[in-house]
């Protein structure tokens, strides 16, 4: 039943993963060729913004519980990092939507940069790149194990990366939005 389970959120988790990689890189891509789209994507971003980042924080969250409470995969130190920087990013933001305060975004970036840093050094680690520079030593999650590989490049560390990638590509197109310098 366990394998099942696995399997199936592996497979949903890591598809959605794929697509959204695939979107990101799309509006980003087509944002440098098209003015008009590229304009709407600033209006719709500089609008919604602490929605944007509350559901994005808040799926990546609940996908990090689910992978360590429902499949069982055990978090090493660098994912208990990485939770470090994203798991207080919902809280704030549901707390910055009550007020109308747009200005946690600065904060907001900030975590998302530290956060992206460590998911990038972890994802490139699981590869076999930069192995060794920074050890794991967690006695209950191997920060090396593979727990999941799909599609040839997609782990957990890596959906982590992807998370913390659109919350810095949506924190940047905000700032761009309302023309302020990062």
């Amino acid at each position: 039943m366990t394998q099942f389970i696995q399997s199936n959120i592996n497979f949903v988790v890591t598809t959605l993963t794929l697509l959204s990689n695939i979107v990101f890189v799309g509006v980003i891509g087509f944002m440098f060729f098209d003015r008009k789209f590229k304009d709407l994507v600033f209006d719709f971003v500089n609008k919604h913004i602490l929605k944007l980042i509350f559901v994005t924080s808040a799926t990546a969250m609940i996908g990090s519980l689910v992978y360590s409470t429902v499949v069982g995969f055990p978090p090493c130190e660098l994912c208990w990092i990485q939770r470090i920087f994203m798991f207080p990013q919902p809280i704030l933001t549901l707390l910055a939507m009550r007020k109308k305060d747009k200005s946690i975004v600065d904060y907001l970036l900030v975590l998302s940069i530290l956060g992206g840093a460590v998911a990038l050094y972890h994802s490139l680690s699981n590869l076999g790149i930069g192995d060794g520079v920074v050890g794991c030593t967690s006695l209950a999650g191997d920060c090396a194990k593979l727990y999941v590989l799909e599609y040839g490049y997609i782990t957990i560390p890596f959906m982590s990366f992807s998370i913390f990638a659109y919350l810095i590509g949506i924190s940047i197109i905000y700032y761009k939005s309302r023309n302020v310098r990062i």
